[in-house]
């Protein structure tokens, strides 16, 4: 095989090794959008929940399942991208099913409190 057709065939290998790598850091950042947007969508509804209850609003069961489960659906994109936040996301969702259950002291140490765990997906944002 003549030098200039082995130059090419490298040359042709090293240019789709770099659309590899371009593609695979495309689907990344897919990813890792589709796992923010999924970790909004819990932090925004838990925290407009909160301020109905600090403004005198009841408990409402169905509103905290439905919490419960932004939770558990956030840790899913996650589990690949950044397992710590997946699983503490995951440890929220199982807060919302039985807070009553919970102390502050156990919320501290497994680190899901909303101002936690937003500083968590800011830094996850700043990383992408």
């Amino acid at each position: 095989m003549p030098a200039n057709e082995i130059a090419f065939a490298v040359f042709d290998r090293a240019l789709a090794a770099l659309g590899l790598i371009r593609e695979d850091r495309r689907h990344r950042n897919d990813r890792i959008d589709q796992a923010l947007y999924a970790l909004y969508a819990a932090l925004n509804e838990t925290k407009s929940y909160i301020e109905r209850l600090d403004s005198g609003k009841r408990r409402n069961r169905k509103t905290e399942w439905a919490i419960a489960r932004l939770w558990y659906d956030a840790s899913v994109p996650l589990r690949d991208i950044d397992p710590d936040l997946a699983d503490r996301c995951f440890i929220t969702g199982s807060y919302w099913m039985e807070p009553d259950t919970w102390t502050e002291v156990r919320i501290k140490r497994k680190r899901i409190k909303l101002d936690q765990v937003l500083k968590s997906t800011r830094q996850l944002l700043l990383k992408s």
